[in-house]
């Protein structure tokens, strides 16, 4: 079960006991540090701090400050970041983006492939925390 937030420029899916996240920008939008701040305090305020995984749902057309994923690196509880997206150009930008983020970065064709790469993220943290 999850729960939606609609902002002005994204929503978020939120699935509170995977500790997943799905984002989906507004068509035309441009992501900046101070956006994506907003969703991360949003992301906190209702998964905490715990570890989890964002995924980025890229069925719209948006831009994104390239700056912000050395922001989003710094954040500890961000284990993961997915890109889902189907398009050709679209995955050559993340292989662009890539570059910028310093932790585990992925893409994917599907959803579905992307939410079990999530799962199995998640689950191989755990074991990790569990033998340190």
């Amino acid at each position: 079960m999850s729960t939606t937030i609609k902002l002005n420029f994204c929503s978020l899916e939120i699935f509170k006991k995977n500790k997943i996240v799905i984002g989906t920008v507004n068509e035309g939008v441009h992501l900046t540090p101070e956006l994506s701040e907003t969703i991360v305090l949003t992301v906190f305020k209702h998964l905490g701090d715990y570890p989890m995984v964002y995924i980025t749902n890229r069925i719209n057309s948006y831009s994104i400050d390239p700056t912000l994923y050395t922001n989003i690196s710094k954040i500890k509880n961000i284990i993961g970041f997915g890109v889902v997206c189907n398009k050709t150009r679209k995955t050559e930008i993340s292989e662009i983006e890539k570059l910028f983020y310093k932790n585990k970065f992925k893409l994917f064709e599907t959803m579905d492939n992307a939410m079990f790469w999530a799962i199995k993220t998640l689950e191989h943290n755990a074991i990790r925390a569990q033998i340190s």
